[in-house]
């Protein structure tokens, strides 16, 4: 949950900023994420939906790009790559 939290903070902020450097007036954005796992013996396939609410008299344009920027959020460039994770004494 603190993942998918991270996730949605990130693409909010991210989303705002853009907007805000446009001169975009969006009062209001909203940032769910939902999480699906499914296993297959040792494989465990992990597949995050972010849902992006967005005003209803914003242009296709703007609603489009919003969308596309959403995917440009720091962590989520981070998720998309593959992750190399070890643990070390410290």
């Amino acid at each position: 949950e603190l993942l998918l939290g991270a996730l949605a903070s990130c693409t909010a902020i991210t989303l705002r900023m853009y907007a805000d450097r446009k001169g975009w007036v969006v009062p209001h954005i909203g940032i769910t994420v939902s999480m699906d796992r499914t296993q297959d013996g040792a494989k465990v396939d992990t597949k995050m939906t972010i849902h992006v609410e967005l005003p209803k008299d914003l242009s296709d344009e703007q609603r489009t790009r919003l969308v596309q920027i959403a995917k440009a959020c720091p962590v989520h460039r981070t998720l998309e790559n593959p992750i190399q994770l070890n643990a070390v004494s410290a």
